[in-house]
């Protein structure tokens, strides 16, 4: 794995675009519809990082490659261009002290004699950003002591000055043959410049994490015992390790330190109705509620970068609001949101001081841009944008809705018009999120979507039961009910639209990716007679063959596998089987098209085969492609632009032109 140094200005013109705000008054048919590229090709700049001394800006930079720059501002130019190879796939960067950058990559790793068997690895790498030098940490080489991609950085402070704290599965013995699953957690301090590193404290086989303080001490770590699914929470008193907390619940999570370095932040909802934050401390007595909200789920938390301390808390629900704690945190925000009505603020990095803050403005209709804000001058500098081909784009409006289902539970949903357009009988695409466990952002960009209504189709994101983020009624009620309640719930969604008028019932198209690809297979055999089309991106169409590939990768009493038991059933239920898509191919009335990419480590490309088997025996009309050198999150421009491109010529196939339909050409379609 590697990192090259080289130089050039093109982040220059990303940091010179001016936003401008598109005009309303013409509809977008008397426009050209915007390319392809612009909602496809993966975020101009990305992981945009400022220095702790506010002297760099770093950012991924999407041009004819992906790179990393990194920005000056004493004597405002670019200074460092770092590409490295495109096999590699930049995760997320930041800059951990005044001139160096922390950055994680993940590469396809593919199983010697099998070819489908194949891993996501990571690799750390530090990036000097004074002179562009790199180095990759914890590399493994021939007998050494590290396992394979198992380091990762987890604090800026390391046992002497320079120096920082990485984990990594480390072996006693290198010799060759050691095996893997034999090696502990240990904590290393590494000299990110000439990488050598040191062992500092050593966990078990069981240890899962450590938890570090802001001065790089050792505060508490995390064992995981997989027959019982048991997590144990051990704090260390004198030589010994000392158990202060457990818990067996799969869906209560220990989030990291807290800020008095004596207790440690959990989120779950432990038998109530909502997730809740805890405290667990380290005396013992158990974990003590620390925020609730009566109407929401607590999601996640707002924390300063340097002393940890609680700003506040992530809601959830369709709006996704942040509850301030600290009002002077809040104040910052509120500041930046006043000159950027309609957007919501996410502060990405700032000094010590307070005074020069990096900031990311966005909305759902409105794409990411970075900002540096410098309250002692009250100006804010636009850093780039990260899809600057959409500024003057008039883009599709969303809107928070709720429909009633069959049973009479209302389905929270985005829906998503496009723009210049009257709601009535405009042709739809359904688009179940992944997941499921998951859902659609309140709050971000969502480029897929958003392609979508810029060809003139309102689009519909269902937050179907199963759906994380609205409760726990809501999210168990879809366990063990794929295909079932929860395929209903997208149902009776398109239902709603077509009775209000909004949706034309004859050009209705379901698609999706992951779980959402399974539903979209599920929409065609289920209710054939919704869909007239149907699109699968990566998507599980046989749910037992899906649960025996994840019984032998990861053993049939893993917490995977227990997992998607929970989620989905046995193979031996009868619905497991009654519910794949692939043993019911035959129901199936409208076109597939089927699009994955060939190194899935979630979702294996053998599950679109096993459609595509199934629809060919059953002599249905579908469409295959291969994303190639594709993992399942469509990480690279080429396949993302690949896969808007055939999205939009099946859809204008199977559903009509979008904005330039006529009457004639639906009639014709029927």
């Amino acid at each position: 794995m590697r990192l090259t140094r080289s130089l050039s200005l093109a982040f220059l013109a990303a940091l010179s675009v001016v936003v401008t705000v598109p005009a309303t008054t013409a509809t977008q048919a008397a426009a050209p519809l915007p390319p392809i590229e612009a909602f496809g090709t993966t975020p101009i700049i990305d992981n945009v990082s400022l220095s702790t001394d506010g002297r760099f800006l770093a950012s991924s930079y999407t041009g004819q490659k992906v790179s990393i720059v990194i920005l000056d501002r004493n004597i405002k130019k670019l200074t460092q261009r770092i590409e490295f190879d495109q096999t590699l796939k930049l995760r997320s960067m930041g800059f951990i002290s005044p001139s160096l950058i922390i950055a994680d990559f993940s590469i396809t790793y593919t199983e010697r004699g099998d070819a489908e068997q194949k891993s996501e690895i990571g690799a750390v790498f530090a990036i000097n950003a004074l002179d562009g030098s790199s180095r990759q940490l914890l590399e493994a080489k021939t007998n050494s002591r590290i396992v394979p991609s198992s380091g990762r950085f987890i604090s800026r402070v390391g046992a002497a000055p320079g120096e920082i704290l990485m984990a990594a599965s480390v072996l006693d013995n290198a010799a060759a043959g050691a095996a893997a699953s034999n090696a502990v957690n240990t904590v290393l301090s590494v000299d990110p410049l000439t990488g050598k590193w040191r062992i500092i404290e050593k966990g078990i086989r069981n240890t899962g994490s450590w938890m570090i303080d802001t001065e790089g001490k050792i505060r508490a770590r995390l064992d995981f015992y997989r027959k019982d699914q048991r997590q144990e929470l051990k704090v260390k008193r004198g030589e010994e390790w000392v158990t202060v907390f457990e818990h067996t619940d799969p869906d209560f999570s220990i989030v990291g330190l807290g800020a008095d370095n004596q207790s440690a932040l959990a989120l779950g909802a432990s038998g109530g109705e909502r997730e809740r934050l805890w405290s667990i401390p380290f005396s013992g007595g158990g974990k003590q509620p620390l925020y609730q909200d009566p109407k929401h789920d607590v999601e996640g938390t707002v924390r300063d970068i340097y002393d940890r301390s609680l700003k506040g808390v992530r809601l959830g629900g369709l709006e996704q609001r942040v509850e301030w704690l600290d009002s002077a945190a809040e104040a910052r925000v509120r500041a930046i949101e006043g000159a950027m009505p309609g957007r919501r603020i996410e502060i990405f990095g700032y000094t010590p001081d307070g005074k020069l803050v990096l900031a990311y403005a966005v909305s759902r209709n409105h794409p990411g841009a970075y900002y540096l804000v410098d309250f002692s001058t009250n100006r804010a500098e636009l850093v780039g944008q990260e899809y600057p081909q959409l500024a003057k784009v008039p883009l599709g409006k969303v809107s928070n809705m709720t429909y009633p289902a069959r049973d009479g539970y209302q389905v929270p949903a985005y829906l998503t018009m496009p723009a210049g357009r009257e709601p009535k009988r405009l042709p739809l695409v359904v688009l179940p999120h992944g997941g499921p466990r998951a859902r659609d952002s309140g709050v971000g960009f969502d480029w897929w979507s958003q392609f979508v209504a810029s060809r003139g189709f309102v689009v519909l994101q269902p937050q179907f039961r199963g759906s994380t983020g609205f409760g726990q009624k809501h999210e168990l009620a879809g366990y063990r009910q794929w295909g079932q309640l929860m395929q209903h719930d997208v149902t009776d969604g398109v239902k709603h639209l077509i009775d209000q008028g909004i949706v034309d019932a004859d050009r209705v198209c379901i698609a999706g990716a992951s779980y959402g690809g399974y539903a979209a297979l599920a929409g065609a055999a289920f209710t054939p007679d919704l869909y007239r089309c149907s699109v699968s991106v990566a998507g599980v169409s046989d749910l037992v063959e899906m649960l025996r590939w994840e019984e032998n990768r990861y053993g049939v009493e893993s917490g995977v596998v227990k997992f998607w038991r929970k989620h989905i059933g046995k193979t031996s239920d009868p619905d497991v089987a009654q519910f794949s898509p692939a043993r019911a191919a035959d129901k199936v009335t409208s076109t597939v098209l089927m699009m994955h990419g060939v190194d899935d480590t979630v979702v294996p490309y053998v599950q679109t085969e096993f459609m595509e088997t199934a629809m060919k025996r059953a002599k249905i009309k579908h469409e295959i492609f291969q994303l190639k050198s594709e993992d399942h999150w469509l990480s690279r421009s080429p396949s993302r632009i690949e896969m808007l491109t055939q999205l939009d010529r099946f859809l204008e196939q199977h559903i009509g032109k979008g904005y330039r339909v006529t009457t004639e050409e639906t009639v014709a379609q029927r």
